[in-house]
Order: C-alpha cells, then structure tokens, then sequence
C-alpha cells in the first residue's frame, strides 16, 4: 500500500529535521525542501497529498509561493502554512489565498497530528464506487458477477434487474463502454430512434426504468427488440418490473442469459460481504483514512436492513461512516446512528403518494410483491429486538412454520 506523501518547506534545518522525523514514525512519506527552488521542483515531481509550508524563507517567502501555485494550478493538494512569527493577519491571509490551515510554532506534536489527521480527512479522493470495483476486486462474488458481464456481453438482448443509481451507471460503463445510446425519460419509445442512433455509430439502445414500457403487450414489445435487431442493434433495458420480461420467454427470465441482477439482490446474508469489500474499497483509495473494520454486531445490523439489499444505499452508508467515524472499529451503534440521520432527512412519503419502491413493488408478479412485503415485515420486527415468539405473536403466524417462514425469505432471527 502506497504511504501519504507530505513535503515538509522550511529553511531550518532543526525543523525539517524534527517534522521528518515524527511525520516518519507516524506512516508517511516525507520530502524536504529548504527553500522555494527545492519545494518547486519536488511538487513538480511528486503526487504530493500535504504540503506544509514556512512563511518566512529568504529567497521567497511561502504567502508568495502559494499564490503562484494557486495562481497557476500546479497545487492540488492541501497547504497547512507555518510560522514562528505569524499574526492574525497572516493566518487570514494565507486561508484566503487557499491554505488549509495555519501552525504556529513551535508546533506542538498533538496539534501537528491533529492538523495533518483532519486535513486528510477533508479531502476523501474517492466518495462513491467506481469501475475499478469491479475490474479490479478480486473478492468470488465480484469475480463471479464480472464473468457475468462478461457472458452477457454477447447476448442478442439484455435485462438488467436493479434500481436506478451509480451502480447500474458504472456496470454499463464496464458492459458497453461508449458504445450506447440512451433513452431520454420523457421520448417515446418506437423506431424513430433508430436514425439518431446509427448517425452516432452507436450498436446499443439503453432503455432504463422507462414508465409506459408497462404499456407494451408481448407482441409489441417482440417486434421493437426484431426491428432494432434487423440494424445490429441490441436493446439493453435495465428496470425491477420483471414480470414485464418474464412473459416474453417460456421461462423465468432470470433463468436466462440474457437476465443480469445488480448486487445485493435479494440475498440478504450478502450484505456484509459486500459491505466488508466496500469499506476495503475506501480504505484502498483513500490511503488517508487509515485502518478500519466492521465489528459482527454491525454487519449483522447492515444485514438485517432490507434498505441496503440495494448496493447503492450500502455504497451511500460505507462512504459516510468511513469519513464520519474516527475510532478503527465501525459497531452497531454507528450503523443505527447513519439509519436514524437518513430517515430523519428523508421522511416516509404520505400514505397516499407512490414512492418509487412502491413502483417497484406494483410491477412485480403478486408472488414476488408478497415475498418482499413478508421480508421487510419480519425484518422490521427482528430489528426491534423482537425474539421468534414475540414475533409469532404480533404476526399470527405459528412459531414452527414461522421459522420455516424465515429460512425461506433467508432472514436469520437473532
């Protein structure tokens, strides 16, 4: 694991040598500079992650060095500025010129630490999950689901089974690349694409979560994905109202090839392996963030939350709790805490407003919409701390067949 690059600008040779050596023993790679010659040249050279700069050099003092990287965006990084004869004054200055921060010597180790630490942490490199999740996790799951895409590739047709979001967006980047052409929301969708499609060179037709695709009988819909395929090119849809693709095959469409379901799925016990390879994610891309780790009590709370079967919202949480939570070991009470903020932010819709789940649900088969129904209803109460008897009671359901009930939705009762 590459180590957080930090050049250190100071004309003392004293304190070059005391800030190298603490910022050493603390993890990080440091670089040296005397004056602004020194700094000029190694900032060109090195992908630096902090830049602490003295103020008061002889050749040229670190308020007009930072001006000229500012001025001419060589720095990218954060500057916390130094002085042994700082004022208010100055410190204003250099926070309004761009620095991150200001010391004043002699610089405490704590307050070094401290500086350095938060820093770091206001500047998270990467916030969400991108393709390399995909091209580069080497964990069986993510293996097995990119031999998926690979498969699925060559298929004449292709249905993506999942929620709108970030996810689905990075699994079309790997899948097609550029190579796809995309239906506004608000277009109709017929052959008067076709045109603008083949005008762009493009060989695929993405239809995503398209509202009146409900409208299409079989047969329609069987004459738009021929038509389009007479001129070599593949409709690819991406939707979770699966009924509507199931009809048009003698079986189950997620028994065919063409069928692709976005991670979790419905596998809750998939939950905290995902989340576990996430957080590994963060930690791999964001070099300052440190060691971190799930205790079993928070996985098991992630995995008891039907909200993040969908990966998105499992992304959403792990992005916040790795920049939110200081101490190494994530537990229970930080995942209820990241619940209870994103409830409280975004209220249950009145009752009499769909929400886009309650789409989702109303475009399943009634089999399906009453499995989720039952899933969420039992793992609603099993999160209350409610035992298998309490919940027998509350549900009217017998404990015996109960707890055939939940193995089959694969809820594990505490």
């Amino acid at each position: 694991m590459n180590k957080i690059k930090i050049l250190v600008v100071d004309d003392e040779a004293g304190i070059r040598d005391a800030l190298n050596e603490n910022l050493i023993d603390e993890g990080y790679d440091v670089f040296l500079a005397k004056d602004a010659v020194e700094a000029r040249k190694i900032q060109k050279e090195e992908n630096l992650d902090i830049i602490l700069l003295d103020i008061w050099m002889p050749d040229c003092d670190g308020i007009s060095l930072l001006k000229e990287w500012k001025n001419n965006n060589n720095v990218r990084c954060p500057v916390i500025m130094m002085s042994g004869h700082g004022t208010i004054d100055t410190a204003i200055e250099a926070t309004k010129i761009g620095a991150f921060d200001f010391l004043e010597k002699p610089i405490s180790l704590q307050k070094l630490f401290k500086t350095v630490g938060s820093c770091l942490k206001s500047t998270i490199i990467t916030s969400k999950l991108n393709r390399s999740f995909i091209e580069s996790n080497e964990q069986i799951f993510i293996k097995e689901y990119r031999s998926k895409l690979s498969e699925i590739k060559n298929q004449p047709l292709i249905y993506i089974d999942g929620h709108e979001g970030n996810f689905l967006n990075i699994t079309i980047d790997y899948l097609l690349g550029n190579d796809v052409y995309k239906l506004d929301k608000n277009s109709v969708l017929d052959l008067s694409h076709l045109q603008k499609i083949q005008s762009k060179g493009k060989n695929n037709f993405f239809i995503s979560h398209y509202k009146k695709l409900s409208n299409f009988s079989n047969k329609e819909l069987e004459v738009l994905i021929d038509s389009y395929k007479k001129y070599n090119i593949r409709l690819v849809f991406a939707d979770v109202r699966i009924n509507i693709f199931s009809s048009l095959f003698d079986e189950d469409v997620r028994s065919k090839q063409c069928y692709l379901s976005l991670p979790v799925g419905q596998d809750s016990d998939m939950i905290p392996d995902y989340a576990k390879s996430i957080l590994d994610f963060y930690l791999t891309n964001n070099l300052n963030l440190g060691y971190k780790s799930f205790d079993t009590s928070a996985l098991n709370l992630l995995r008891l939350d039907s909200t993040f079967l969908n990966i998105d919202n499992l992304d959403h949480c792990i992005s916040d709790l790795v920049q939110r939570v200081t101490a190494e070991v994530i537990k229970a009470e930080d995942i209820s805490s990241y619940i209870t903020k994103e409830r409280n932010g975004n209220p249950l819709a009145e009752d009499n407003n769909i929400t886009e789940n309650d789409h989702a649900l109303y475009g399943k088969n009634i089999k399906e919409a009453r499995e989720d129904f039952e899933r969420n209803y039992f793992n609603y109460h099993i999160q209350q701390g409610k035992s298998v008897t309490d919940v027998a009671k509350i549900s009217g359901v017998e404990r015996t067949h109960l707890y055939r009930k939940l193995k089959q939705l694969g809820i594990k009762n505490k």
